[in-house]
């Protein structure tokens, strides 16, 4: 059963690591769109919407990677406590 623990801790620091990576880029998209008021520009109606939605769901995925990969490493870590 030690066979299928090595691999707990890398999936799961490379699922949080994904998370932090769609973060990171999602909010410098989001930044670099801000106009000198604070709000985001866009060139039409259309884009706005779909953008905002494709963001808001690939946000999503990544939160679900990240709760995903501290899943794993609470997993890991449990096993390692010795009660």
């Amino acid at each position: 059963m030690k066979a299928h623990h090595s691999y707990i801790i890398p999936c799961g620091l490379f699922l949080f690591a994904i998370c932090l990576f769609i973060r990171y880029h999602i909010g410098r998209r989001r930044f670099n769109r801000r106009g000198i008021g604070g709000l985001q520009q866009f060139s039409s109606y259309g884009k706005a919407v779909i953008i905002t939605f494709l963001e808001r769901l690939v946000l999503f995925i990544g939160n679900c990677c990240g709760l995903a990969g501290l899943g794993l490493l609470a997993v890991a870590g449990f096993d390692c406590i010795k009660f």
